[in-house]
């Protein structure tokens, strides 16, 4: 019985396709529309055989074959269309850095450094994300996880385009890639070149080349976008949103948020991420005036910028702040004491848009560190490779008095390093330049000293000439009165080399070299996960808060035995008793997260001055033997 149903069912399914192929030969013949040219003729033509081939899979309805014939009539009137392109991705490695190029909008949705390519550095030292330590080495990934996740993603490399329409398509589809494999690896003086390509709907082509040296952190972007075969105008390449490192949980005065910085021809300056931000707003723009020599986002120590192959108008910064939940931890010392916890932090994505001419010109991408030396060796290949003179030696922070800290900073600079590779450690270093530093000022604190001492000395008959003086004024007796004069002559005779002028002058020289010091310490990429005794990281402030307290209590140490202006009346000794512990308690206050290579520069320099104040109380202690004599003869 199972034999014969299977049979039946056999016999109707071939006389179904019997039937099926004698319509569909039968509306062929009698219904088919004539073709129009050779092209539909083609296409009828295999649409038959195809059917003939394959007579289990055709309907035989005159509706589906019309439906075929129509489509094929519209796709032959029609332009052609938009390239279909899969999503993927290629990564490139060099022994700098790691790529990612994504082939929707031919972005960058990873840059990883790797090594710091120093020419001062005989072994290049390997580059790792904060928090990282000799058993947890993070990548160190420039990207913003934030901007990859926004929508539309905010990627670098992306273009802005005067038409959203013709940006949409630019950044949205998939692009070709003149590369099959999904990784490429570049050795040392290797070169590779690949290509984006992509043609879009409404006649937009767009194309990105790209090429990337194994040696250098330069690697240069072409880019082409026409519409209807004529270039598209104010085109932008994207830098950002946030280069930086990402590891970097939470903001704050000595890890500052990424800025946008920029030299175009009528100004150089940098665009703090808020300030791009009208009050009360969470996203805003700002436009630049003048021709752009270069533009980038960096933080305190890594850095994207853009030298476009000629300078163009058009320069654009964009910002906007999200809320950000983070690890909880306490904002400073005041926040220490009470206990109150910080779980929640206002974080912003800045970009900068680099105007460029997307007719196929070069532009050079510098994404690499910020150390001076590195830049300064940079300034010369990219000058070269642009035809015009390029300084981006201005990506660090040198601050607000940068006319004035940079100057100092660049030989404090080359001093610490020649020490450095004596020595092999920052923090060492550091100790030593200090020493080195107060024992230039010595003879001027011995003089000083000297000075305050004999101010010190002469104070109590000061204070009785003062009395006198004032009494004969009480009398009115006149300034020009022979009593009068003779007074005055008196005191000048006793401030004679007791005018200590010169003793706040020590303090005041180390106070342009503190300054000085802190953005030294703070952009110098050698301080950075710099290791010394307990402290892991020169460039941030000591976990366990011991080089704050220590620097505090040398303070007093060092106020408490230095010699100062005489106080005379009880007011005097009481302000000094004041600034003896206020200064240091509110020095400890600012310098509660002070990046620890400027707390050993204070806390060393002020054990120094201790040990050169007590050498000097001893070299200028009084001697005994007048007053022991004297005593003798009254006995």
């Amino acid at each position: 019985m199972q034999d014969e149903n299977k049979q039946s069912n056999q016999t109707r399914f071939i006389l179904a396709a019997a039937l099926s192929m004698l319509v569909l030969l039968v509306w062929s013949y009698f219904f088919a529309p004539k073709p129009d040219n050779a092209a539909n003729t083609n296409s009828n033509a295999n649409i038959t055989n195809v059917a003939n081939a394959n007579p289990q899979n055709s309907n035989g309805t005159q509706e589906a074959k019309n439906s075929e014939t129509d489509k094929s009539s519209k796709e032959a009137s029609e332009p052609a269309p938009a390239d279909e392109v899969e999503n993927r991705a290629i990564v490139i490695k060099s022994p700098l850095y790691e790529v990612t190029l994504d082939s929707k909008g031919a972005a960058a949705t990873s840059w990883i450094l790797l090594k710091n390519d120093s020419p001062y550095e005989t072994e290049r030292k390997d580059l790792y994300a904060d928090g990282s330590d000799k058993t947890h080495k993070k990548p160190l990934q420039l990207v913003s996880p934030e901007g990859l996740k926004r929508n539309p993603s905010l990627a670098p490399l992306k273009l802005k385009v005067g038409d959203a329409g013709i940006e949409k398509i630019a950044n949205e589809r998939n692009y070709k890639i003149s590369e099959e494999a999904t990784e490429l690896v570049l050795k040392p003086g290797e070169t590779k070149e690949l290509v984006f390509s992509m043609n879009g709907p409404g006649n937009v082509q767009a194309e990105k080349k790209f090429l990337f040296r194994g040696d250098s952190y330069v690697a240069d972007v072409s880019v082409t976008v026409k519409k209807e075969g004529k270039v598209v105008p104010d085109t932008r390449l994207v830098i950002g949103p946030s280069i930086s490192d990402q590891a970097i949980e939470v903001p704050s005065f000595y890890k500052p948020e990424p800025d946008a910085i920029y030299h175009t021809s009528t100004d150089e300056s940098r665009q703090y991420a808020a300030s791009a931000i009208p009050s009360g707003q969470k996203e805003g723009r700002m436009r630049i005036n003048g021709d752009v020599q270069w533009a980038g986002v960096a933080d305190t120590y890594f850095a994207m910028a853009a030298v476009p192959s000629k300078p163009m108008p058009g320069l654009e910064i964009t910002s906007s702040v999200y809320e950000q939940t983070v690890t909880p931890y306490f904002d400073g010392i005041i926040a220490n004491i009470t206990r109150s916890e910080t779980k929640q932090v206002n974080k912003h994505l800045v970009s900068i848009f680099v105007p460029i001419a997307a007719d196929g010109s070069t532009n050079r991408i510098y994404t690499g560190t910020k150390d001076y030396f590195v830049l300064h060796k940079y300034n010369d290949s990219l000058s070269s490779l642009a035809g015009r003179s390029v300084d981006i030696g201005n990506l660090v922070n040198y601050g607000w008095l940068r006319f004035f800290t940079k100057p100092i900073s660049v030989p404090i600079l080359y001093a610490l390093k020649f020490l450095y590779s004596i020595v092999s450690n920052y923090g060492i270093a550091i100790i030593i330049f200090t020493f080195f530093f107060y024992s230039l000022l010595f003879p001027l604190r011995w003089y000083s000293s000297k000075s305050f001492k004999k101010a010190q000395k002469n104070a109590p008959k000061m204070q009785e000439l003062r009395d006198k003086m004032k009494k004969l004024q009480d009398k009115g007796v006149p300034v020009d009165d022979p009593r009068m004069r003779d007074l005055q002559m008196e005191q000048l005779r006793m401030t004679k080399d007791a005018l200590p002028i010169g003793g706040c002058l020590p303090t005041l020289l180390q106070f342009p070299l503190i300054i000085t010091l802190y953005y030294t310490v703070s952009i110098s990429l050698g301080f950075r996960q710099e290791h010394f005794l307990w402290l892991k990281d020169l460039s941030t402030g000591d976990p366990y808060k011991i080089l704050p307290i220590a620097f505090a209590a040398s303070m007093i140490l060092s106020m408490k035995f230095t010699p100062t202006t005489p106080a005379v009346t009880p007011e005097q000794q009481m302000q000094q008793k004041m600034m003896t512990y206020m200064m240091p308690a509110m020095m400890l206050f600012f310098m509660w997260s002070a990046p620890s290579g400027l707390l050993i520069y204070w806390f060393t320099g002020n054990v120094i001055m201790f040990g050169q104040q007590m050498l000097i109380n001893w070299i200028n202690r009084e001697p005994e033997t007048a007053e022991v004599a004297v005593a003798g003869g009254a006995k």
